[in-house]
């Protein structure tokens, strides 16, 4: 990071608001091993619009209960406590960046891309029998791995559509463009972001290495490795636009650590194509 040229981009992100005090409530509580169902309920229940729109969720398509789920407590012993605390941290977060912004480039593409990312991870870890109660943990950091380029595009949307062009005549990374231009790269904005909201450290290298995965700690290694190899997958099939058209070359060893083919995860684009569209109900509870 060259702090000087990134001065800009680190008061931006000083500035911003930091999650709100019932979302770190609720994170806390989550993580917790010795907290209940009715613990988490009763810090949801200090926000009722979050609360709604956690109930939004889990009565969208997304999660497909034939049955409408009325109450949060309900919904905790459904899906467990690490379900629901992603779904009111992913509606916090979306919200805090404002994922209606436009700027430099197509955010409808680009939240496209994310949530592509996202269903591809959760499919993943589907697929080499994650527990139920995780599968989350890889929507969300597929999710949330891109979102430094949120930031970016708002401080600079001009100068941020230049170098996404220079990126696409090149064919090279686009981080290697932000870091010339804004001093910082959209993976460092994320580990800033992580910081700034107390994310856990496995969504944080998630947010921060999707890139770098030889760096991860190994008891992250699997989701990390399995959000690289979707938003790769995903850029590979142009399932939205993340902005970086530089498909990177994934090591054998990364799929075998992750317990998974290339193969396998091109067998999965038809339930991703479908799985995108039923997971669009996070943005419109963020909007």
């Amino acid at each position: 990071m060259d702090e000087k040229k990134a001065a800009l981009v680190t008061r931006h992100i000083d500035r911003m608001p930091s999650l709100s005090p019932t979302v770190a409530k609720i994170l806390q509580v989550a993580n917790d091993p010795t907290s209940s169902a009715n613990d988490l309920n009763k810090v949801i229940a200090l926000d009722p619009v979050l609360a709604a729109k956690v109930l939004k969720v889990v009565n969208s398509a997304y999660f497909g209960f034939s049955d409408e789920v009325t109450s949060t407590v309900r919904a905790i012993v459904m899906l467990g406590l690490n379900t629901i605390k992603n779904l009111a941290l992913s509606t916090a977060a979306l919200e805090t960046l404002n994922v209606k912004t436009s700027g430099g480039f197509n955010m409808d593409d680009f939240w496209q891309h994310l949530l592509g990312t996202g269903v591809c991870a959760k499919l993943i870890a589907r697929k080499i029998n994650i527990h139920k109660n995780l599968l989350e943990d890889y929507f969300l950091g597929g999710l949330m791995h891109d979102i430094g380029k949120i930031v970016l595009n708002r401080i600079n949307p001009a100068g941020f559509n230049k170098i996404i062009d220079a990126a696409q005549k090149s064919g090279k990374p686009l981080g290697l463009y932000e870091s010339a231009v804004f001093g910082i790269n959209h993976a460092e904005i994320g580990e800033l972001l992580a910081e700034k909201w107390g994310l856990q450290l496995q969504l944080k290298d998630t947010m921060s290495l999707h890139h770098s995965p030889g760096k991860v700690v190994r008891e992250n290694r699997k989701l990390v490795y399995s959000v690289h190899i979707a938003n790769n997958y995903c850029k590979k099939i142009q399932l939205g636009f993340s902005g970086n058209p530089y498909i990177e070359p994934i090591a054998d060893s990364i799929y075998k650590e992750v317990g998974i083919t290339p193969e396998a995860v091109e067998d999965l684009e038809g339930m991703l194509v479908e799985g995108v569209e039923r997971a669009s109900v996070f943005l419109q509870t963020a909007s």
